[in-house]
């Protein structure tokens, strides 16, 4: 006969870490999510606002590192739940410990006989629920861990291949570098483990081709890339099977860095998901359109904006600040070729600032309800935030009262970068409504 009390106690093949994980779990998920949330505001800042290749490799990093929190966190909250699921069955055994009365089952004896042939203990369901709630804490955590070397290994060849397109004066082709580098680095480890794969059962153990084979695993097994440098995720895989736990993995991992993508391409679109069919598609150069970007009044606290705005959209003054952010991405080029114009043409520094900044100037057009402005730029920085571009202190004291229109061209995209096609390459304006 059965314990009448044993309900009412664990049961004995319960994971002795559920207590721990809970604590980390319950302790670590509410920050987990803010720090996520922090680091994809952080890039939606920072990415548009370095050039080529530095936002190229901060964008891999932000991807591995927003991927490993982005991890951690729906680990966590999915631990939780199951851990949620679990404790509740744990407490219905314990009220109803004789599980469920089939005869009182208002149903047909075929439906009746149906559900007692599929029922699942409770027992087998509290255990089920308890193995895969470790499982999915143990797996959360060592996929993060998982990005980790991945993001040092990148870090240096990034940096090797920056350095070394630097001195051979083509830093346009560090991308490429990159790639050759990170190519070559993991050939030999895919060499010898198809080779061991395939042949390794035909070689003598004191072959060369064996030697060559051990002395090639265990170099790339020092440096974190054998199997056994993971113990969870090979138990794991191993256990479940290998092909399966590696899609496992595979998906895993590939989700978040799906999420963290998603994540920083929805912080750049203020305007969110919801239901807008019928509003017009907001776009760059929409005429009779206001956005409140293009005022810093209707900024949010600690933004960096990167389109021209205004203080606010009425003027009441007689000057009126326009400020263009400057964007690596968008006005790299136009800077990049007046300041080498600049340094070929004068050798004094201030000479040469003032002369890339009449060409900075003349590549950017400003009209004011649809004429040239009058007056050039200025060199633009605000310390609280970081911020750097080009002032238009404009006059307006003599305009009418009533609407006015800004509109800021940008310079056109390098010939190299241009599409073909008539009409594709032109740049797309600001429109900068304000009133008076």
């Amino acid at each position: 006969m059965s314990d009448p009390n044993e309900s009412l106690s664990l049961p004995k093949r319960t994971t002795p870490t559920w207590e721990m994980e809970l604590l980390l779990s319950g302790a670590t998920v509410f920050a987990m999510f803010q720090a996520t949330q922090a680091v994809t505001e952080w890039g939606a800042r920072l990415l548009p606002r370095l050039a080529d290749n530095p936002r190229m490799f901060a964008s891999v990093l932000f991807t591995y590192g927003n991927g490993a929190l982005t991890l951690l966190t729906l680990a966590f909250l999915l631990h939780l739940t199951l851990r949620a699921y679990w404790v509740a069955l744990v407490g219905i055994n314990s009220v109803y410990p004789e599980g469920p009365r089939f005869d009182r089952l208002r149903v047909g004896p075929i439906q009746r006989e149906l559900v007692r042939s599929r029922w699942r203990a409770l027992s087998d369901r509290i255990e089920s629920a308890d193995n895969a709630a470790t499982v999915v804490f143990a797996l959360g955590i060592s996929l993060a861990l998982i990005l980790v070397p991945i993001s040092a290994v990148v870090t240096l060849f990034y940096l090797v291949a920056a350095v070394g397109s630097w001195l051979a004066g083509k830093p346009e082709l560090t991308s490429l570098v990159f790639g050759l580098l990170s190519g070559l680095a993991f050939l030999p480890f895919w060499i010898a483990t198809t080779l061991d794969k395939r042949r390794g059962e035909r070689w003598s153990e004191g072959g060369w081709m064996h030697r060559a084979c051990t002395a090639m695993l265990r170099t790339y097994t020092r440096l974190g890339m054998g199997r056994d440098s993971n113990p969870m995720v090979m138990v794991f895989s191993t256990n479940i099977g290998e092909r399966k736990g590696m899609v496992i993995v595979f998906i895993a991992m590939f989700g978040a860095m799906l999420g963290s993508t998603v994540q920083l391409a929805l912080s750049r679109d203020q305007l969110g998901m919801g239901s807008y069919a019928d509003f017009p598609d907001p776009r760059r150069g929409m005429a009779s359109s206001l956005d409140g970007r293009s005022y810093a009044s209707m900024q949010e606290p600690g933004q960096l904006p990167n389109a021209p705005f205004l203080p606010s959209p009425v003027s009441r003054g007689d000057y009126l600040l326009l400020v263009v952010p400057y964007v690596p991405m968008l006005h790299g080029e136009l800077f990049a070729r007046c300041r080498r114009q600049a340094e070929a043409a004068v050798a004094d520094e201030d000479a040469r600032a003032a002369r890339q900044l009449a060409c900075v100037g003349a590549g950017i057009t400003v009209t004011l309800d649809g004429q040239p402005a009058a007056i050039g730029p200025e060199w633009y920085s605000d310390p609280r935030r970081d911020l750097r571009g080009l002032a238009w202190m404009l006059p307006v004291s003599t305009l009418a009262k009533g609407r006015h229109e800004l509109v800021v061209l940008p310079p056109a995209a390098p010939a190299n970068e241009r599409e073909a096609g008539p009409g594709e390459d032109a740049p797309q304006p600001w429109r900068i409504p304000f009133w008076r």
